[in-house]
């Protein structure tokens, strides 16, 4: 801090104040004090001046009397020149009884008209004929009791000042060194006692100035038990709580901030499953429609034909566009789930394998597998999308040569605080949890990118479709797992996926209801296939392909373009209708209300519901009404004719 700065805090503290005040006070007190010895010095000396020459005129007259008596001038200005020899005295002069002026001397060392601003001290004494009256004492009493008729003349000595003015201009330099020294002296020891006063007055207002800058982490240092030190605690105390609630104002704006951030992304996310579920489901149908078509089609065609080609070409291609809207189920949880026991690090090298012999040669993987690793309970399709996803994004993501992604497996025991890092808005509970982790020491990835890292069609890859980890989260989700990332651009990233470990035996393991099970159509019984099908789809499109497919299956058809046409039918055929093909979306009545219509008809009536969605989807919507099968769009003929046989034969 600047001397300038200093001295502007000190010249604005309390500590300032009372000492300028008591300052000052002391200046004015040392000056009247200097004022009122230099007048009584300066009175003592003039006073004492005044009787010594009140002595010698007295002395004079005692010794001009006989002089004076007999008129002898002479001897009376001898006896003056006397006089007149001390330095002091500056005209002595004797004067008959009638005033006549018989002697008047003037000293030599003094002008004899002295200059106006010049003080003189004159003094006379009568001379008087009675020995007795010129005694010393009766002078000093007065007892002259004479009159007149006696006096034989007077006599006057004048004396300068000027030795009285040196001695006073002393006592001044003296009273007013004393006054200074004085001053100081008190000045001095008041500032120190003001200081040692007003020490915790001054570190109260200082504290109290740091405050009032905001800064409530510093505290007011109390070392005595004084009225300021009581009031430094009590605010010592308030700045404790304002602290506490700046603390808590903070912490409640980052909660506030953070659920809020959640929220949108909640928000956010469950816009982006409503759409890709609506999407999904929109699309499933078309793609029941074209895959119907062209199996028809191709029913229609010879072994031989050179169309055949063609048709298997387009039905290859809606196999894969089934697996992309499959893909969009799985991020909102809606997809295909069949678990079952799986080995994880079976899955992982048949993966790194794969995917060792696509990547760059340059890239090396490196695995790291637990030997004791306990199987889990998952969907093998959807665990090995999870791996090869984060396998190939992690070879993918080295940019500069030589790369090692490595691949870790594990089992551990993870606590709340840990799991609440996953990126999945549901936290699973504390546990024990199988693990597979990939790292890669490629070019990481931006807290930007990591904010959209599983937004769905989201890709930094020229050719990506943006969908690989929006489904890995999907499946995470799914199966009640947890996430965790950890990258930062420039120096690689790590994936960690857990997946809880099943507390119950494999054969114990809790399977799909057997109302919701599609066994393999392998070992159906080839006997013909008759009776009526009530076929309910509210896509016109949908409705006639799988009307044909049916009707090709032996069964006599009835079409229902919704659920309320549905059940209308059903109750005109009721004892006629062996099978209701049933669509699970529905406007105006679904599915699973159109069911229970039925199922109140004729409770023993076989349903089999047809969705794209998966059964556990369905079945956490089910009550009661379980239906008799399931079937997921888009299906083709054998699909459909190994279910529709399961459920005739079924009792």
């Amino acid at each position: 801090m600047s001397p300038y700065t200093q001295w502007s805090h000190f010249r604005t503290s309390f500590q300032f104040k009372l000492f300028f005040i008591f300052t000052l006070l002391t200046f004015l007190i040392a000056c009247l004090l200097c004022s009122m010895y230099i007048i009584s010095e300066r009175q003592s000396y003039h006073h004492e001046a005044s009787e010594q020459l009140q002595l010698r005129a007295l002395r004079l007259a005692d010794a001009v009397r006989i002089p004076l008596y007999a008129d002898d001038r002479e001897m009376l200005k001898m006896i003056a020149k006397e006089m007149v020899t001390t330095p002091e005295i500056r005209t002595v002069s004797v004067s008959s009884a009638d005033g006549t002026v018989l002697v008047e001397v003037h000293s030599t060392n003094h002008s004899p008209d002295p200059p106006e601003s010049s003080e003189t001290i004159e003094q006379s004494a009568e001379v008087r004929g009675d020995p007795f009256m010129d005694s010393l004492e009766a002078a000093l009493t007065g007892t002259n009791n004479k009159t007149t008729t006696d006096l034989l003349g007077t006599v006057r000595i004048e004396r300068s000042t000027e030795d009285l003015s040196l001695a006073v201009r002393k006592a001044v330099i003296i009273s007013v060194s004393a006054a200074i020294v004085f001053w100081l002296s008190v000045s001095g020891c008041s500032y120190l006692v003001l200081r040692k006063l007003t020490r915790s007055f001054n570190v109260l207002m200082n504290g109290i100035q740091t405050m009032q800058d905001g800064n409530f982490t510093s505290r007011i240092e109390i070392d005595s038990d004084d009225e300021p030190s009581r009031a430094a605690q009590a605010i010592n105390k308030l700045a404790n709580a304002l602290q506490e609630r700046n603390e808590d104002n903070t912490r409640l704006q980052t909660e506030r901030l953070d659920f809020e951030r959640q929220m949108f992304q909640a928000q956010k996310l469950e816009s982006l499953g409503v759409m890709a579920s609506g999407i999904a489901h929109d699309f499933n149908n078309l793609l029941q429609s074209i895959q119907g078509n062209i199996e028809l089609a191709a029913l229609n065609l010879d072994r031989n034909s050179a169309a055949q080609q063609y048709i298997s070409q387009a039905m290859n291609s809606a196999s894969r566009a089934a697996l992309l809207a499959g893909m969009m189920l799985t991020y909102v949880g809606k997809g295909t789930v069949t678990k079952k026991p799986l080995n994880l690090n079976t899955m992982v090298r048949e993966n790194a394998d794969m995917l060792r012999t696509a990547a760059s040669s340059a890239v090396r993987m490196e695995l790291h597998l637990s030997t004791d690793l306990p199987i889990i309970l998952a969907d093998e399709a959807h665990i090995q999308q999870v791996v090869m996803n984060l396998i190939s994004n992690a070879a993918e993501s080295i940019v500069e040569q030589p790369g090692i992604v490595s691949i870790s497996t594990g089992v551990q025991d993870y606590d709340p605080d840990y799991l609440a890092g996953s990126v999945l808005e549901d936290k699973p509970d504390a546990g024990r949890f199988i693990f597979v982790e990939v790292s890669d020491n490629g070019c990481g990835m931006s807290e930007e990118t990591q904010k959209r890292l599983f937004d769905p069609f989201f890709t930094t890859k020229f050719t990506g479709r943006g969908l690989g980890m929006s489904a890995v989260m999907g499946i995470m989700r799914t199966h009640n797992g947890a996430l965790f990332v950890k990258s930062e651009s420039g120096c690689g990233t790590t994936f960690r996926a857990l997946f809880p470990a099943p507390e119950l035996a494999p054969e114990d393991v809790l399977q799909v209801p057997d109302a919701l099970t599609s066994p393999e159509p392998t070992g159906i019984s080839e006997k013909p296939l008759s009776g009526m099908v009530l076929v309910v789809d509210d896509e016109k499109s949908v409705l006639r392909v799988c009307t044909k497919m049916v009707a090709l299956c032996g069964f006599t058809v009835i079409a229902a373009c919704d659920g309320i046409d549905a059940v209308t039918k059903f109750r005109e055929h009721a004892d006629q209708i062996a099978v209701v093909l049933l669509d699970l979306t529905m406007p105006n009545m679904d599915g699973l209300i159109a069911m229970r219509e039925i199922r109140g008809i004729r409770p023993d009536c076989r349903v089999i519901l047809a969705s794209g969605f998966n059964e556990e989807e369905m079945s956490s919507r089910m009550d009661a009404h379980t239906p008799s099968g399931f079937i997921r769009k888009p299906y083709n003929m054998k699909e459909l004719k190994a279910e529709l046989s399961r459920v005739m034969m079924s009792s």
